[in-house]
């Protein structure tokens, strides 16, 4: 174990303990943010071992819901799996877990990297209509070219938004109903391009959703780390890890970067 494992493993610990206050309550929900399964070493790429087990621990807890059910007002809330960009393991690792525990999940793809015959690490449009054939995945929109919106203007933000969203409608003959902002940030113009174009959008890390006060284009999600481990990872689930974002804003970056 390295010294930033340790360290973020630290701060974990350290915020541990206002869980008790943040934990997720009946209707509040809690939206898992995963990226890759099972290639790269980055903080925020798993071991396909380790994300089995947590689709095992979270199917046995029978709360995982589509976005749509556990946002729903008169439902009980629950916990949502979500993956960002799309990349060939997501059809390769994650889909097979997925299919054998039943779990449904959301992919928030970045259009512009996927590709029609099989290349590297990119996932193609086929593999994406078989994932949703198994009417266990929903894709949303995550921007054409996964680009930062944070300075965008509306006609900048509206133009990646509304490629991504008539290239997932085109190519797979469904409905795009969600987006979620690349690095979790977006201006004001962008905020309003969104509200246009979803349903809901996804903006804000490290927030449980609180039922009766969630701003559904300012959705928090909670990001699954490869430092989190066993016991961090169930308090993620439970709403428990709120207080870990305050530990990447003092360092002014998310988990994942900017490669």
């Amino acid at each position: 174990m390295n010294a930033g494992t340790l360290a973020r493993k630290a701060v974990k610990a350290a915020v541990f303990p206002g869980g008790v206050v943040t934990r997720r309550r009946p209707g509040d929900a809690v939206i898992l943010l995963y990226h890759r399964v099972g290639a790269g070493r980055r903080e925020i790429d798993l071991p396909r071992s380790s994300f089995a087990r947590q689709a095992r621990a979270l199917a046995a807890s029978g709360h995982v819901r589509t976005l749509d059910g556990a946002l729903d007002p008169r439902g009980t809330g629950g916990v949502v799996v979500t993956f960002d960009d799309g990349s060939a393991d997501f059809h390769q690792h994650v889909l097979p877990i997925l299919a054998e525990h039943r779990l449904p999940a959301l992919l928030y793809l970045a259009t512009g990297a996927v590709t029609d015959a099989p290349r590297d690490e990119a996932i193609t449009w086929s593999q994406l209509g078989e994932a949703v054939a198994t009417g266990l995945v929903e894709v949303g929109a995550h921007t054409h070219g996964h680009t930062d919106l944070s300075r965008a203007s509306y006609a900048e933000a509206e133009e990646e938004m509304r490629r991504c969203k008539d290239l997932i409608e085109d190519r797979l003959g469904v409905a795009c109903r969600h987006f979620a902002y690349p690095w979790a940030v977006g201006s004001p113009e962008a905020d309003r391009a969104a509200r246009d174009l979803f349903r809901t959008a996804a903006l804000s890390a490290w927030r449980t959703n609180r039922r009766g006060r969630t701003d559904l284009h300012r959705l928090g999600r909670t990001p699954v780390l490869r430092s989190d481990g066993p016991r961090f990872f169930r308090a993620k689930v439970r709403g428990m890890l709120d207080g870990e974002a305050l530990a990447y804003r003092v360092l002014r970056r998310g988990p994942w970067g900017r490669s």
